[in-house]
Formats: structure tokens, sequence, C-alpha cells
């Protein structure tokens, strides 16, 4: 098996902007409600294979003029989070305790700011054009293989220990978990 509800999310983040680009391609004359309804339909039929949990006209960013045509941003930021980890790991091996790719995030993402188009920092970061590859890729990991991968780095960065070294803290505080009268844990006698 691979990842069936990560290609549903993904889906019925893609159904928004198919649904507003549907939905600006009407005449004008053909804007009614029932059309409305119908098109959300269709679109959820297309893209997600059927009727979904949240119907299209629910997203608030369809019924807001201040933030129509503003959902696929959602889609191309998560494409490029996954390019991004993508690159990160082909370059250092690793995401976690690598004080590198904070450089690297500062110096061309975020020192830039508003000043660079966005396509043109994740391509400056990665080397290529922003593309669906590592998404598409992620979503095809096989998931017995994603748990014997992540279970191997887990067990690997454990060994190896943290890379920054951390002082002891007391919060000074004790945390009692109870049900009702009953006392599960306290932390003071638990840990």
């Amino acid at each position: 098996a691979t990842s069936p509800y990560a290609v549903l999310q993904l889906r019925g983040m893609l159904a928004v902007p198919y649904f507003e680009k549907a939905l600006y391609e009407l005449a004008d004359d053909d804007v009614t409600v029932e059309r409305l309804l119908k098109l959300g339909d269709e679109v959820q039929e297309r893209i997600q294979g059927g009727p979904a949990a949240l119907p299209l006209l629910a997203i608030p960013h369809i019924l807001s003029d201040e933030s129509s045509c503003y959902y696929h941003g959602y889609v191309l930021a998560e494409m490029s989070v996954f390019q991004t980890r993508t690159h990160f790991l082909e370059k250092y091996g690793r995401i976690v305790d690598e004080p590198r790719i904070g450089a690297d995030l500062t110096e061309v993402y975020w020192n830039p700011g508003n000043g660079e188009p966005f396509l043109g920092l994740v391509e400056k970061l990665t080397g290529k054009p922003l593309s669906a590859d590592a998404w598409v890729a992620d979503l095809n990991e096989d998931l017995e293989e994603r748990i014997a991968k992540e279970k191997q780095e887990y067990e690997a960065a454990v060994k190896a220990g943290p890379r920054v070294a951390l002082p002891e803290v007391d919060l000074g505080m004790q945390v009692v978990v109870v049900n009702g009268d009953e006392q599960i844990c306290d932390s003071n006698t638990a840990g």
C-alpha cells in the first residue's frame, strides 16, 4: 500500500482551484444556484471520485472576494515543501539537527521576502523549477518501506544522540492525570 489518505487530501486541495477555474469560465447567464451546486458536484466527481465530506461551496476562499483565486497557492506551497525537503535530504542526508538548513532557508527563502517571485526562490534553492515530482514520489512510496526506512532513521538518530547539548530543565511543576476520582498517574512519582 502507498498513502491513499494523502492522495485523497491532495485531491481535495486540487478540487478547490479546479472549481474556481470552472466557476470563472461560466457565462454570466449560467451563474445560478442550481448550476453552481451542480458544478461543485461535477468537479468533486472528476477530481475526488465523488462527493466529499466538505462541499466545495463551503470553502471560505470561494465565498470571500478578498481570498478568491487564492487556494492554488496552498497547493504550490505544499509542492515546494516536498521539493525543498527532497533537496535537503539529497544535499545533507538529513533534516533534523542540520544547522546548514537554517542558513540555506534564511539566505534563499526568508531574506528576499516578497522581493523575489516564489517560483524563482524554489528554483534558486533546489536548482530545479517547481514541480510535483517530489510530492508524487512521496505519495507513491510503499507504506511498509516507508515505515522500515523511518524506523531505521529514528534508531540511527537515537544512537547518535543529540547534536546540540541541552541543559536539564526543571519546570518546577507537577502533572497529575485523573479520571473522575481515580488518579491515573503523578509526575512526582512516575517521572
